[in-house]
């Protein structure tokens, strides 16, 4: 009988992903309902040290796979990992984080357990009959659904960063750690790939869910053209671009970059907003950003009660005036490293 809730847990460098505690905290509050244990799987190399770390955040297991050849994700590796634990030990849910990786290893695991998947879902309920209730938007993103799997196991989803609430983590706990033996799940032969460096994303290309800063623009940017000053400050900070759905409707900027409840939700560490007042759709869409800077020329603008700094004025002379410290301290910069 299936038993149990898992969490694939995703770190980077050995830093635990924000949006892998999202999915862990909420794995917690599922397994506290089917009053079931709550499994963590950590991949990597030498990063046993964040076994404890899961630990405080509710796990109760941690099967953690170490190897140099999994210091990068490769999708054929991760896949047999999990996939061989999954059959071995048939837990009833596996959720991942909707991250560019969790989508990515998501259906392959699913297709190799032949199972259902929910992907980039923002609310998980377990039914009366102890099912998972998987919510996700769907058609255009103009209509919520509910999905349930009642046959097949495990339960899977990914959960979209950003909407689950990070549990505050209880340094009392503490989790048994299980080391899996990866000459069980992966045949040489079934490695495909092989990854020989990693290239960090362009800010510019990069998906709006895995950015670290953000410059986002609404209506106070005025036209198109005025929306240029958003890219170039973007570009000075290394910065991704976002704006409103006012923006995407005039033309300044795609689809792909609206954040708010029918475009992307985000949460970077630091995002500014410019020219955005605060409209609840696109609140709902950045409201778990870790810092919050809004510049508006309406000092009664909702956005200001959300902010972590808040400039009045002129976004048209107080870009100009960044971008311009800016250019002068990376000029500094580079002198002071000739």
């Amino acid at each position: 009988m299936s038993k149990g809730v898992w969490v694939f847990v995703e770190q980077k460098e050995g830093e635990l992903l924000e949006a892998s505690l999202e999915v862990i905290s909420e794995g917690r509050r599922l397994a506290d309902q089917l009053q079931e244990e709550l499994s963590a799987i950590l991949l990597g190399y030498q990063v046993e040290g964040l076994a404890k770390t899961l630990a405080h955040y509710g796990a109760e297991r941690v099967y953690l796979a170490e190897d140099k050849g999994l210091i990068q994700y490769n999708p054929d590796a991760y896949t047999a990992i999990l996939a061989g634990l999954i059959k071995e030990h048939e837990p009833s849910i596996f959720l991942l984080g909707a991250t560019t990786l969790g989508e990515d290893l998501a259906p392959r695991v699913a297709g190799s357990v032949k199972t259902g998947l929910a992907s980039n879902c923002d609310k998980l309920q377990v039914s009366e009959e102890g099912l998972l209730l998987q919510t996700r938007l769907c058609y255009e993103s103009k209509v919520h659904a509910t999905l349930v799997c009642p046959k097949a196991k495990p339960q899977m989803a990914t959960v979209q960063p950003g909407v689950m609430k990070i549990d505050t983590p209880d340094e009392s706990r503490k989790a048994t750690i299980i080391r899996v033996n990866l000459n069980s799940y992966i045949k040489p032969e079934a490695v495909r790939t092989k990854v020989v460096g990693f290239i960090k994303g362009d800010p510019k290309t990069i998906d709006l869910a895995e950015a670290e800063l953000i410059v986002a623009g609404g209506k106070g940017v005025n036209d198109k053209e005025s929306f240029q000053l958003i890219w170039e400050l973007a570009d000075h900070l290394g910065a991704s671009v976002g704006g409103t759905r006012m923006a995407v409707d005039s033309g300044w900027i795609g689809s792909e970059r609206q954040i708010g409840q029918t475009g992307k939700t985000v949460s970077p560490k630091v995002i500014i907003s410019c020219g955005i007042s605060g409209a609840s759709a696109h609140i709902f869409g950045m409201r778990d950003s870790k810092t919050i800077i809004a510049i508006n020329i309406d000092q009664g603008a909702p956005i200001f009660k959300l902010a972590d700094l808040g400039v009045v004025g002129d976004l048209h002379q107080i870009i100009p005036a960044l971008i311009d410290r800016l250019r002068e301290v990376n000029s500094r910069e580079s002198e002071d490293g000739k």
